[in-house]
């Protein structure tokens, strides 16, 4: 019977060819986090109107909206001195990482000494090295960017250990067949294998940046987002203090949106590229 439908003449079964469903996927996936979003400012609307939710803890949307407009220049200047520091830190942590574990990957030894102290690190509060980083290299810039380097450096290093060992056995023997040196063998099959190991870490270490600044902000500057949440709660501005902390998720937001669709584009070119030696 469904045989007779498919093969009738005059019915076309193919899909249309203008039709995306990747992108219809797309969508599906991004809609719903916007539509609950919007439901839940309109509840922290309506809670703040009938005065569930205190004004002196958390102000109406429309409070912090005209924060927004009012202080945009000031939240805009303490933005861009954040999000600086965050970029900077997020950059030289992970390049150091990805460097240090390449180069430790073909050093077994050196690699067993170390890797149990990086394994220990993620254990150790990034608190408790923030005062003391403060304290050596005083306050402003270099103290930020140094925290931030460290928060990010452990969490890609270990990753990117992992992504560089899983490759089968099998590709190791081929490529001693040919007589390939270790840079031939990290080039072609080492890192490739570590992208996905890569690209999780860049996710948690985009939040982990801004964090990390944030912190040493508050401790050890007087500029950027963090230092503004400190003033404005001493001085009881909550809106300028709520609006500062939505500034800092929409730019950890943005970063790990940035590495997402590098991640994408580099699957997309690594899937339309010819393999190697074909």
């Amino acid at each position: 019977m469904s045989g007779a439908i498919s093969n009738a003449p005059g019915v076309d079964t193919r899909a249309p060819s203008g039709l995306n469903l990747s992108r219809f996927r797309h969508v599906a996936t991004f809609w719903p986090p916007v539509l609950f979003l919007a439901l839940l400012i309109m509840l922290w609307a309506v809670l703040s109107q009938i005065g569930v939710i205190p004004g002196f803890l958390l102000p109406a949307p429309g409070a912090i909206a005209l924060e927004f407009v009012t202080n945009s220049e000031v939240l805009m200047r303490h933005a861009s001195a954040t999000a600086f520091e965050a970029l900077a830190g997020f950059t030289i942590g992970n390049l150091a990482a990805i460097v240090g574990a390449a180069l430790l990957s073909s050093m077994p030894v050196l690699r067993d000494a170390f890797y149990p102290y990086a394994l220990i690190s993620r254990a150790v509060p990034i608190v408790v090295f923030t005062p003391v980083v403060v304290v050596l290299l005083g306050r402003g810039l270099p103290p930020i960017i140094a925290i931030v380097s460290f928060a990010v450096y452990f969490p890609t290093f270990l990753n990117m250990m992992r992504g560089l060992k899983s490759p089968e056995p099998d590709y190791y023997e081929m490529l001693h067949s040919y007589s390939a040196s270790p840079l031939q063998r990290l080039k072609m099959i080492e890192f490739p294998a570590a992208m996905p190991y890569l690209f999780a870490a860049l996710k948690i270490s985009a939040s982990s940046a801004f964090i990390a600044a944030l912190v040493t902000e508050w401790i050890g500057a007087n500029t950027g987002l963090g230092y503004l949440v400190v003033v404005s709660s001493q001085y009881f501005r909550l809106p300028t203090m709520w609006a500062a902390i939505f500034t800092s998720a929409a730019l950890t937001l943005t970063l790990l949106a940035v590495v997402h669709v590098v991640e994408h584009l580099l699957k997309r070119y690594t899937a339309a590229s010819p393999d190697v030696g074909a």
